[in-house]
């Protein structure tokens, strides 16, 4: 499917910039940005020491104004030259030092201990998002990268302060660039598993918790949360521990698939036809109705999603989608009175099963079609009465 092509993750030099972020004030030797680097963090660390609580806006913006040069310094540093071959490269020096300081975590526990407020809350999001985005090592490895990244999006998941609207989008694309960095490095994913903040529970993958809210969503955040979810699926296909959590511990297939209803029930009930001899609906006829096209976006991400999914996350998406959205749904649209309404739903139907290219799915529609009684007849044995009946309905039951 296209979906999947669009998924191969861009190495760092193919990114193109938000300009989330400064520029970094120093291309020299690693030697001087080191010290650049340091001299920024002992500014801030002295603020970080402080023992008032009650920081000043003007400490607040200091803060903020050295970590955006220091996260911008982290991002450009390359690793060291490898020593033999196949070793790994050794981390920069600049990132040695975040590590043995503890940089990352000191900061966003200062922000957190202060109280987030929505800018600080905003400009750590692009910052992260810039630093795994555009940096030339490997940081997700690290716990010291890792575990105030947690912490970050663990506040936005906290019913307290939560992400507001206005930082949705910043929220999203951070998550999606974290899931592209795990799907280059397979063993994130088993990191971001196990080191998870001690409020969310030790078997929760916040990252998937935070997207799942987002899976319906319009336009390109709706579109950037289905694709991190889609590389989370194909990066823990054959990770047992992570699927399991998918299927018995998070809302992911239910969310999913009862959404296909949702979307279903904003659909036209009434479709324009242009003749008798019309009996389906082409691309042309519903690229240009919104509600139809977020619909169609939905049902390509769960075939998708079947496509590359662990077999036991497979198999319970099947069973949502036929007992969440064709038996409740489907099956009462193909039967209303209205002939027009019947007409929309049996091209609905036609058109879901053309669009649908994983055996598993196609299954589940073909079981529905074939078992599934409503008022004593089969979906079939409707669909073949009623190919004598209004010429219209013949035509789009055919």
């Amino acid at each position: 499917m296209s979906w999947l092509s669009r998924l191969t993750p861009r190495g760092p030099g193919s990114r193109s910039s938000r300009n989330v972020a400064p520029s970094s004030p120093c291309t020299a030797d690693p030697e001087t940005c080191l010290m650049v680097f340091e001299n920024h963090w002992r500014q801030v660390s002295w603020v970080l020491e402080q023992r008032d609580s009650s920081s000043s806006s003007d400490d607040l913006t200091a803060v903020r104004n050295h970590t955006d040069q220091m996260l911008c310094l982290l991002a450009e540093e390359r690793p060291g030259e490898c020593e033999g071959p196949g070793n790994v490269p050794p981390v920069g020096p600049i990132l040695d030092l975040v590590v043995s300081e503890n940089v990352l975590e000191r900061v966003v526990q200062w922000h957190l201990r202060r109280g987030l407020d929505p800018d600080s809350q905003g400009a750590l999001l692009k910052l992260f998002e810039m630093l795994i985005g555009q940096s030339q090592q490997p940081l997700l490895q690290h716990k010291a990268v890792l575990q105030p990244l947690l912490g970050l999006l663990g506040a936005c998941a906290e019913p307290q302060l939560g992400c507001p609207p206005s930082l949705e989008n910043s929220l999203v694309l951070l998550l999606n660039q974290i899931c592209v960095s795990m799907a280059r490095a397979p063993a994130v994913l088993e990191l971001l598993f196990r080191t998870v903040p001690a409020q969310q529970g030790p078997t929760n993958l916040l990252i998937f918790s935070l997207l799942v809210p987002f899976i319906h969503r319009d336009g390109a955040i709706g579109q950037q949360a289905r694709d991190a979810l889609l590389l989370v699926m194909a990066t823990s296909a054959s990770n047992q521990n992570v699927a399991c959590y998918i299927a018995e511990n998070s809302y992911f297939c239910p969310v999913l698939a009862t959404g296909l209803s949702a979307l279903y029930s904003s659909l036209p009930r009434k479709i324009e036809v242009r003749g008798d001899d019309w009996h389906a609906l082409r691309r042309e006829d519903w690229m240009g109705v919104s509600s139809l096209v977020l619909f169609m976006n939905s049902l390509e991400f769960c075939n998708a999603v079947i496509q590359v999914s662990h077999p036991l996350v497979r198999s319970q998406l099947v069973d949502y989608v036929h007992n969440g959205f064709l038996v409740p749904v489907m099956g009462p649209a193909l039967h209303k009175s209205s002939v027009d309404e019947m007409i929309a739903s049996t091209a609905y139907l036609d058109l879901f099963l053309r669009s649908i290219t994983e055996t598993a799915l196609l299954k589940t529609f073909l079981r529905f079609i074939l078992m599934h009684r409503h008022d004593n007849d089969t979906i079939l044995d409707t669909l073949l009465t009623r190919i004598s009946s209004n010429s219209r309905l013949c035509m789009v039951s055919l």
